[in-house]
This record gives structure tokens, sequence and C-alpha cells, in this order.
């Protein structure tokens, strides 16, 4: 009996540390499991983001040299062809990403508008610091905002590497702390910024965690003239013609206000030198588009790609000769309400995003920083003007605006007037500080050939238009929202 119930003991021992031995070892599967997909666990929970723009694009001109973001970003996702900007000038835009708001609400109407957004407090409550706070890493590579010098590295980025503007003496940049100055060194900005960015993704460059990321990848290219892409692209694109679209050199101009009728038609010596600017663009987006492939692999091999946001856009258009305005140093050819410069095509995939998808709604520049803030699961201040584009981007926007603003509120000696305009996915509605007015119908004129401003036909919706674009002046924050919502 004593011997049956020693067995017992032993078998009893020897089951439980059978039990524990198992119970570790299970333990063991599970935590290297774990180990081996704590990124891609973490990652289905929260999406990354990697936001491409680019300076002066136009893209519906350029697509033809980018087969990277058109194979592998618009036609594995959805192209927004009514994406446009709420004003058409590189300062005045980038602000809006930023911050969420209209130009008259950031106060940053000119290039010169870095000033006014450090002074206002508004440097250090942007989108980079709403990600923060859902616990993302932020990195912006490439191009920040107009007159930065490279002298300090502004708040809410865990990672900074940004070219400080033409007008700083030398080739500065800054990366995070530290100041490095390229001059007479060889090297193009377009290949460092593929570098640091590919450093980023891959948690080289900056001390990231494994956790998600949102890298805004703001290139200097292909802003006019557009001549500073690697030498290696040189021989490309020598014979690309500027497009024949009928509103290049435009004859009849009578119908335009004062500003594009003193331009005078386009000579011989400035179509040469559109025509270079045209390759020059091609050869600087081909390189734009080498990095966006190269960072698309980067991700795909991290096992990353299809739980990241991309979106793809620019600052703002540029004219190349249509309705006669084509770049003038460091002026350029923006600063209008055309199609032109305002419209700016987006291209997003991601989660939930159909792939070969279109969507006409009305997007805006102003909508970025929301929709990131959303991605994040974070709530946008109260102060933004735009709207999370989540429910676009998935094709669940049951009702949408019907109408933004572009607005050029600055009176700056430039030749273009001061304005305000109305923009429906039918109708530019414009009216300048001087009085003058503009109508387009782009259904019927998708070149903006022909103002119908005084056309008697189109006095009701003239009329509309004009009540409408007053109640988008000086609107603020839900009050935008209402009025852009109007019927």
């Amino acid at each position: 009996g004593v011997l049956e119930r020693e067995h017992e003991r032993m078998r009893t021992t020897v089951g439980l540390l059978a039990s524990m031995v198992t119970a570790v070892l299970v333990a063991s599967v599970v935590l290297v499991t774990a180990i081996g997909s704590a990124r891609p666990v973490a990652a289905a929970q929260r999406p990354n983001i990697l936001f491409v723009m680019t300076d002066d694009q136009p893209i519906k001109d350029t697509m033809g040299a980018m087969p990277e973001v058109r194979e592998r970003v618009r036609d594995k996702g959805m192209t927004l062809p009514n994406a446009y900007v709420s004003q058409s000038l590189c300062c005045p835009s980038r602000a809006s990403v930023l911050r969420g708001q209209y130009p008259h609400n950031t106060g940053v109407v000119t290039n010169a508008g870095l000033r006014t957004f450090r002074a206002r407090g508004e440097e250090d409550n942007t989108v980079a610091h709403w990600l923060g706070r859902q616990g993302y890493s932020r990195a912006l590579v490439g191009r920040y905002m107009n007159g930065y010098d490279a002298s300090y590295t502004p708040s809410g980025w865990s990672y900074w590497y940004a070219k400080a503007a033409a007008s700083t003496p030398g080739r500065k940049v800054r990366e995070n702390g530290r100041v490095i100055d390229f001059a007479g060194k060889p090297g193009n900005w377009g290949d460092r910024f593929k570098g640091k960015a590919l450093g980023y993704l891959d948690r080289s460059t900056d001390q990231a965690s494994d956790g998600p990321f949102a890298l805004f990848f703001w290139t200097s290219q292909p802003h006019l003239p557009a001549g500073s892409y690697a030498g290696r692209y040189s021989g490309m694109y020598k014979n690309a013609a500027l497009p024949r679209v009928p509103s290049y050199n435009e004859k009849n101009v009578r119908d335009k206000p004062k500003w594009v009728r003193n331009l005078g038609r386009i000579g011989n010596r400035e179509r040469a030198r559109l025509r270079q600017w045209r390759r020059n663009q091609l050869r600087s987006v081909r390189q734009v588009d080498d990095t966006v492939g190269a960072m698309l692999d980067l991700l795909a091999r991290r096992g990353e790609l299809d739980n990241t946001y991309v979106v793809f856009t620019t600052d703002n258009g540029t004219h190349m000769g249509e309705h006669r305005w084509f770049g003038v140093k460091e002026r350029g050819a923006k600063n209008t309400a055309y199609e032109e410069a305002a419209n700016v095509h987006m291209f997003v995939r991601g989660p939930g995003i159909k792939a070969g998808s279109t969507s006409g709604k009305l997007v805006l520049n102003n909508d970025l920083a929301p929709t990131f803030a959303r991605i994040a699961g974070g709530t946008p201040p109260p102060f933004v003007d735009g709207r999370s584009v989540l429910p676009v981007w998935k094709g669940r926007a049951t009702t949408w605006r019907t109408a933004i603003m572009n607005e050029r509120p600055a009176k700056d000696g430039n030749p273009i007037p001061d304005y305000h305009a109305a923009i429906t996915p039918r109708y530019t509605y414009v009216e300048y500080g001087t009085g003058e007015k503009e109508l387009y119908d782009r259904n019927n004129d998708p070149y903006e050939l022909r103002s119908r401003h005084r056309d008697t036909a189109y006095a009701d919706t003239r009329r509309a238009l004009s009540d409408r674009l007053s109640t988008l002046e000086g609107c603020k924050a839900v009050g935008c929202r209402k009025a852009e919502d109007r019927p």
C-alpha cells in the first residue's frame, strides 16, 4: 500500500512536471510568434502614412514620366481628379496642409509667411503634434516652407531633414540638431532626400520604434526651372514637347481680366524656354518617381506596404503657357484659380481603398491634416476648417461638400490681383479685388477659354456662386464646412 501510494505520488509529480514543460513550450512558441509578428500586428491596428508632395507639379501633364506612381499608387488605389489647393502658392499651401485651414485663417498668404506662421504659434500646433499624441513617429524629409533657413528644428517632429531656402547662403540642410552645408560638394538634393527617407523607413536614420509612422516626403522637385535633377536623368525626354492644349498661348483673351490681357502672346524665345522647362520637369519627376518606387519596395519587404496609406499630390500646379501665363523667376506661373494652378489631382492607396477606383468628390489640401489625425485614431482640433476624406477614399461618403474656395487674399505687387474663387465640380467663379469677374462652365469648357460672367444664360448661376462665395470668405472652422456643404 505504501509503494502504491509512493508510485501514485511519483506519477502525479511526473504529470505535473510534464504539464509544466508543455506549458513552457507553448508559452515559448506563443512568445516567439508574437515577437516575430509584433510589427504586423501593431501595424494592422495603426496604419502608417507616407505622404509624398512635390513642388509646383502639373500632375496631369507629367504623369507619363511617373510609372511607379501610376502603377503602384494610382492603379492600386484611388484617383481624385477634383483635388484642389486653397491657395495656388507654395508657402500658403504648405501651411494649410500642416494646419488644415484656409490661408485667411493661418495668416500665411504669401511666400514670406513662415514668420507669421511662427509668430502666431501655429508651427507649434500642427498635424505632426496631433500624430505624436497618438504615438506616431513623425518625419519630414525634403523642403519645408519658403524662407526656412535651417537655423532651428520645428517642434513636433521625431526626425527632421529639411534643406534651407535658396535665399540662405550656402547649400544647407538641417538634420535634427545639426546643420550640414553641401556648398561645393558633389551630389543632388533628390538623392540626399531619397537616402534619408529610406533610412527613416528602415528605422536606421531615426531611433523610431516599430510602431506606426508618418513620413512627409516633401521634395523640392520639379519647381521651375526644374533643373535640379541628378545627372543620370539628363539624357531622358530630349524630344518632349509642350502639351498641345487650346488654352496654351490663348489667342482671344477679351473675356479675361486685365492682368491676362496685359501678358501678350508667347514668342519663340519664351516657347523654347518653356520646352526646356518641360523636359526638366519630366526628368525631375522621374527622379521623384524612382524614389517613390524605392520607398514602396522597402515597405513591401518590411511587410508594411498593405497597411500604409500612400498619398501623392503637389503643393500647387503651374501654368506652362496656358492663358499666356508662364514662370517668371520666383513668382512662378501659379497664383491663379485656373485649373492649371489650383487643381492638383491626388492619388492614394491604403487599407480599405479599392484598387483602380475614382472619386469626383471635391477634396482640398485643408483636408489632409484632419484625415491623418483620423487615421491615427485622434480628433482634429476645433480650429480646423477641413474634414477627413477617409469616407471618400473608402467609397462611403453619402453626402459631401458642394464647393470649395481658392483664394489669394494678398496684395503684394504681383501682376495678379487679389481674388476669391468658388469652385464646384462644374464651375469656377472668381471675384477679383479690382471688381473684375470670371465664370467658367468646366463641363462644357474644360480649358476655361470663355468666361460666362456676362452671359445672361448663366445669370442665376453667377448670382448663386457669388452668394456662396460671400459665405466662404472669412469663414472659420465648422462655419467653413457648413458653407461648403450648402446646396
